[in-house]
C-alpha cells in the first residue's frame, strides 16, 4: 500500500488591510481546508502588505518551496494593486492588456457610474501565457499560469469573487493523489484524555495523520487524513472511536452541533424553544443559520433582567429572590415555561455570570446554569465554566446545544422511537 504523496502548496493573502488587522483574512481558511482535500500540503500561509518589493521576494522563495503558489486580492484598479505587477517580475513575463476584458469593464463602469476611469483597464492586464479565470461576482479577473512545473493561481480579495473563481478550477488543480479526511466531533472529554487514552488506535497507521483542535466554541475534533486508497482503514478507526466515545461524539465531518439538534427535531416531526439570560440570543442566532430551520424553531426569548425572567417567563419572584437568576430553581421555571408559551416539544434555558464581575464567593464568574423541558418534566444542570466572557458565553451556547441534543436523544430512546 502506497504512502501519500503529497504536493506542498503555499497560500499569499495580499494587502494591506489585512496586515494591520482591519479585516480577517478567511480566504486562507477556506483554501486550506480545500487544498488539502485536493491533495496538497499547505506548508504556509502568509500575508503580505501592498509592497511591490515584498511581494515579489516572498513568492519568489515560494516558488523553491512549493508546486502550488496562490495569491488573493491585490487585483484591483488602483496604484497599490500590485499582485499582477509582482508576478510579472518574479517570471520575467509581459502584462498584456486583453482588449475583451477592458471593454467589457468599460463598460460596466458606465451602466453603474456613468464614467469609467482609464484605471478600471488596469484590470485587464493579464500575465502572458496565463489562462484568465472568470470572476462573476466581481470585476477583476483571477488567472492562472503555469511555469516550470509549478502553478500559481491569482484570486481576486472579496471572499464572494473569489469562493467562485476558485471552485471553477478545482478540478484543474486536483493531483494523482487526493487526500481523504474524516472529523470526529466531540464534548466533554478533554483533548488529553481523548489522545492519551486512544492513542493506540488513532496512531495504528503512521500514513494516517492525526490532528486535534480544541475549541471553546466547538469542543475537541479529530481529524483523520490519508491518501484515498486508506478509506476504509480511516472509516473503521472513525467507527470504533465514535463507538468508545459514545454520547461524547456529537458530530462527524462537516456537521455542526446545532446541525445533529435540527436534523434531530426535523427527522422526528419535533419542535423546540429557547429561553437564555447570559448567551444573550447565540443559540436563537445560530440555530436560525440553518436553513428550513423554522419548522423546528418555535421561538426565543432573552430574558436578561430578572423583571423580565418574572414578567416574560413567569418564573415566580420568590424564587429568585431565594435561589438567585442564576440558579437551577429559576432555569427550570425559564425552560417549563417558554415550552409552554411557545407550544413546543422542547425548551433549552441558559442563566450565568460571563462577567467579569457579578461574580461572588458562592457562584463565581464562570458559573452558569442549564435547563431541558420536554412533556416529561425538567432537567437542571450547573457548570462551572473558565475564560473570560465571550468564552463563557460561546462556551454556554454549545453546552446549551449540547444538553438539547442529549434531552432530544434520551426523550426519543424512551418513546422507543429514535431517528438520527
Amino acid at each position: 500500500m502506497r504512502g501519500v504523496q503529497v504536493k506542498n502548496a503555499i497560500i499569499y493573502s495580499i494587502g494591506n488591510e489585512l496586515v494591520e488587522g482591519l479585516i480577517v483574512d478567511t480566504n486562507s481558511k477556506f483554501l486550506s481546508v480545500h487544498l488539502k482535500s485536493l491533495g496538497y500540503n499547505v506548508i504556509r500561509i502568509e500575508t503580505l502588505p501592498d509592497v511591490l518589493d515584498i511581494i515579489v521576494r516572498r513568492i519568489s522563495e515560494g516558488l523553491s518551496e512549493a508546486d502550488l503558489l496562490i495569491t488573493t486580492g491585490g487585483l484591483g484598479p488602483t496604484e497599490d494593486d500590485l499582485t499582477r505587477e509582482a508576478i510579472s517580475k518574479v517570471l520575467n513575463k509581459s502584462l498584456v492588456l486583453n482588449e475583451e476584458i477592458a471593454n467589457e469593464l468599460i463598460e460596466r463602469a458606465l451602466k453603474y457610474y456613468n464614467k469609467a476611469p482609464e484605471s478600471v483597464k488596469k484590470q485587464a492586464l493579464v500575465l502572458e501565457g496565463a489562462i484568465v479565470l472568470d470572476n462573476p461576482v466581481g470585476t477583476a479577473p483571477g488567472q492562472l499560469i503555469k511555469h516550470n512545473g509549478k502553478t500559481i493561481v491569482i484570486l481576486p480579495g472579496p471572499p464572494v469573487e473569489m469562493i467562485p473563481v476558485f471552485e471553477s478550477i478545482k478540478g484543474e488543480l486536483k493531483t494523482d493523489d487526493e487526500l481523504y479526511t474524516r472529523r470526529i466531533k466531540t464534548i466533554g472529554v478533554p483533548e488529553a484524555v481523548l489522545m492519551d487514552e486512544h492513542k493506540d488506535l488513532l496512531y495504528s497507521n503512521p500514513q494516517i495523520t492525526i490532528a486535534t483542535m480544541a475549541s471553546y466554541e466547538r469542543g475537541v475534533e479529530v481529524r483523520l487524513t490519508g491518501s484515498v486508497v486508506l478509506k476504509e482503514e480511516i472509516d473503521g478507526i472513525v467507527e470504533q472511536l465514535t463507538n468508545l466515545l459514545g454520547e461524547s461524539v456529537y458530530a462527524l465531518d462537516d456537521d455542526s452541533i446545532e446541525d445533529v439538534v435540527y436534523k434531530l427535531l426535523k427527522e422526528n416531526n419535533l419542535t423546540i424553544s429557547f429561553a437564555e439570560s447570559c448567551t444573550g440570543g447565540l443559540l436563537s442566532a445560530r440555530f436560525v443559520d440553518i436553513p428550513g430551520v423554522s419548522s423546528v424553531y418555535k421561538g426565543g426569548v432573552v430574558a436578561y433582567s430578572n423583571e423580565s425572567k418574572a414578567n416574560i417567563l413567569r418564573v415566580p419572584k420568590d424564587i429568585i429572590e431565594k435561589h438567585g437568576a442564576v440558579s437551577e430553581e429559576c432555569v427550570s421555571y425559564m425552560a417549563k415555561n417558554a415550552r409552554e408559551i411557545f407550544d413546543s416539544e422542547f425548551s433549552v434555558s441558559i442563566s450565568g455570570i460571563a462577567g467579569p464581575t457579578g461574580g461572588t464567593p458562592q457562584k463565581p464568574v464562570g458559573t452558569v446554569c442549564f435547563a431541558f423541558a420536554s412533556k416529561k418534566g425538567v432537567k437542571a444542570f450547573t457548570y462551572n465554566l473558565r475564560g473570560d466572557r465571550e468564552m463563557i458565553r460561546k462556551r454556554s451556547a454549545l453546552i446549551g446545544f449540547d444538553i438539547a441534543r442529549r434531552g432530544i436523544r434520551e426523550w426519543l430512546r424512551l418513546e422507543g422511537n429514535i431517528k438520527g
